[in-house]
């Protein structure tokens, strides 16, 4: 890996990450498609969320869905909707099987968000894997942008790279790959509005630390 290049424009990197996921599922090296401590965070996400008196159906929002797997592992949804920069195959497979509305959106999530603002809300969104690959320029934006999606009570689960990742590194696929401590994590989940409940450890599949974010907006 090398040093991040923080001047590059935002826009050209999201072009770079374009690039970067659609090799990792044509190559087949998407580690994280098979990752179970994903999943894992996806089921106890939602429990978070019904622990809080909450017994109506979730609608749920999944940034980076990938291959939409998550869908398979949360019971008991109102709407699923998922969002990923590359169009996977399985979608159209998984909108057919659903009993329950599912969309999928083959867009980034920041320019998808915007165009939100005042429409649909979610219970949960869930965000096991991408936060730590955006530009640090659309950090703090990013997750405003979850804030103003969420539902009052609603609950946003976060997976990123734990603190043994030197933080700011650039791997050789060109994406960020950014690690980060308890009190950065707690820092950025206060500006963005939201307030925090809890960060866990979590091991990746390759035996990686991750942390496991939940907040919520009150």
């Amino acid at each position: 890996m090398k040093k991040a290049l923080y001047h590059e424009d935002s826009r050209l990197y999201l072009e770079k990450m374009r690039v970067a996921f659609k090799e990792h599922y044509q190559q087949r090296t998407d580690m994280w498609s098979t990752d179970p401590s994903l999943t894992d965070a996806a089921e106890i996400s939602l429990k978070a969320w019904r622990s809080r008196g909450k017994d109506e159906l979730a609608s749920v929002l999944d940034i980076g869905c990938g291959n939409g797997r998550a869908l398979e592992h949360l019971n008991g949804l109102s709407n699923y909707v998922g969002i990923d920069l590359y169009q996977h195959e399985e979608w159209e497979v998984l909108k057919k099987k659903e009993t329950v509305p599912v969309q999928f959106f083959h867009e980034d999530f920041m320019s998808w968000s915007l165009n939100q603002e005042g429409q649909t809300l979610f219970d949960l969104i869930l965000d096991h894997g991408c936060f730590h690959h955006q530009h640090p320029d659309d950090h703090e934006r990013y997750l405003k942008q979850v804030f103003a999606l969420l539902r009052e009570g609603g609950v946003f689960s976060l997976v990123v790279w734990g603190e043994e990742w030197k933080t700011g590194l650039i791997g050789e696929d060109g994406r960020f790959h950014f690690s980060f401590s308890d009190s950065q994590l707690g820092e950025k989940i206060c500006k963005s509005g939201l307030e925090l409940v809890s960060i866990t450890p979590l091991k990746a599949k390759a035996g990686l630390s991750q942390h496991h974010v939940i907040a919520v907006k009150l």
